[in-house]
């Protein structure tokens, strides 16, 4: 007797049609290194420093030195990253390992810790909005002088971008969707971010949160067709217009009504002061290495930035190494850069910190964690979920500075690692049958289709 042959489900077929956004070529670390940030880099070389600062230190052997950095990360992230396989986005019948329970406690716990880090930050403001009138006609670059940080408790801010990851991961692979609640402390958190970005004049906020949530997602995402994976390809050419887009809103309300008499335009202004907040990022740290002569002093200053800002524990450091290394740099700026444009990439401190042999081994170390990271962010791991986000930006803003160094990221990991801990320990406890588990409307499209 012969038996027919199971129907096929046309809808998973469907599914598996589509093209999942991990596959995109500069979401991996190899492509976008090699084909977005050296080619920033050798730009730089047409870059008119004469028209910025006293001295021009591109091309040089150091800044040679920071191209073969630039391809040591690559390789680091290749030798790691290679044997991905296929993503389980790609797969509508293989279940993902991925399905977590974030505790609704633990969300409001960041969400409280960043609402309150920028209540008593951005507080003060509400007894001077004439200031902050003053801000948007042009009058003021920024708000810097009516208030100010607080090590250790405005740094908790960088709770929200820890919310952030664990919503995406909530709303797409959770066990329960997120509540209301939860969205709205998102769009709060969106709002908060803008405003510093605006009032503190500090664009990296909204950047480090996109790429939280834009990241961890695309973990998720399927693309529907064809022509939506090409458009998708070309994103990278378009991101630049969007960023120029936004710096020169910002830069409006900043800088222009000083500089609007020296210029034809906000636009054409606009442009050369993106341009050089990054080309004299690399000008400055190559002048760093060559109008100093007492480096490497391997204190760990530049690659652990964030041990030396630590309360307490940061002063105990300084007073052990003596002399602050940064002020070699801050020395620099006033005879031979200019103080405005004070970010030294992250790639030549780090020389300055442990010499050329140790920037290599920096370098290569870090760059077998970003292709570890972004390998279990393909898979849909936790860690490459939580951490790769960060990975991208990091790669991002490296010709600017060290985004692994900086005191900015360190609540983000530990707000993290602890949520890995109490996301993982209570399915081990009591981890529900699959015929009675209750999917989530929300759960991740593998699981949905499963």
């Amino acid at each position: 007797m012969q038996t027919s042959a199971p129907a096929r489900n046309p809808f998973a077929r469907r599914v598996a049609q589509r093209y999942p956004a991990v596959t995109l070529w500069w979401f991996r670390p190899v492509p976008l290194l090699l084909l977005v940030v050296i080619p920033v880099y050798l730009s730089y070389l047409g870059f008119n420093f004469e028209n910025w600062v006293p001295r021009r230190y591109v091309p040089s052997l150091d800044y040679l030195w920071g191209l073969a950095l630039l391809l040591i990360l690559a390789l680091g992230a290749l030798l790691t990253s290679v044997g991905a396989g296929r993503p389980p986005a790609a797969d509508p019948h293989r279940i993902t390992p991925l399905r977590v329970d974030v505790p609704g406690w633990y969300m409001a716990t960041l969400f409280g810790a960043a609402v309150m880090a920028y209540a008593l930050w951005f507080g003060p403001l509400l007894a001077s909005p004439d200031r902050v009138v003053a801000m948007f006609s042009g009058e003021r670059g920024n708000l810097r002088d009516v208030t100010e940080t607080q090590p250790g408790i405005t740094t908790l801010t960088q709770c929200g971008v820890a919310f952030i990851v664990l919503y995406v991961i909530k709303q797409h692979g959770g066990m329960r969707p997120p509540a209301r609640w939860e969205t709205a402390a998102l769009f709060t958190l969106f709002g908060l971010t803008v405003m510093r970005a605006v009032l503190w004049s500090e664009r990296l906020a909204v950047v480090e949160a996109a790429a939280a949530y834009g990241v961890t997602a695309a973990a998720f995402i399927r693309l529907r067709s064809a022509d939506q994976r090409r458009l998708a390809a070309m994103l990278p050419f378009v991101g630049p217009v969007l960023l120029y887009l936004a710096f020169t809103t910002t830069e409006y309300f900043r800088s222009w009504a000083f500089y609007k008499d020296y210029y034809d335009s906000v636009w054409t202004f606009a442009f050369e002061r993106l341009s050089a907040y990054y080309a004299l990022a690399t000008n400055s740290g190559i002048g760093l290495l060559q109008e100093t002569r007492d480096w490497p002093g391997y204190t760990g200053r530049y690659v652990l930035e964030w041990l030396y800002r630590m309360p307490v524990l940061g002063d105990i450091l300084l007073e052990m190494v003596g002399t602050d290394p940064r002020t070699s740099y801050q020395v620099f700026l006033e005879l031979h850069g200019r103080a405005e444009f004070n970010n030294p990439t992250g790639l030549f401190v780090t020389v300055f910190d442990i010499g050329y042999t140790g920037s290599a081994l920096y370098f290569f170390c870090i760059g077998a964690l970003v292709g570890c990271l972004w390998k279990s962010w393909y898979r849909h791991r936790l860690a490459g979920l939580f951490f790769y986000p960060f990975c991208f930006l990091f790669m991002l803003e490296l010709l600017r500075f060290n985004y692994f160094a900086a005191s900015r990221f360190v609540p983000i990991v530990a707000s993290l690692l602890v949520a890995g801990v109490l996301m993982t320990l209570p399915q081990r406890a009591r981890r529900p049958a699959p015929s009675t588990a209750k999917m989530s409307p929300h759960a991740s499209t593998v699981e949905r289709f499963s």
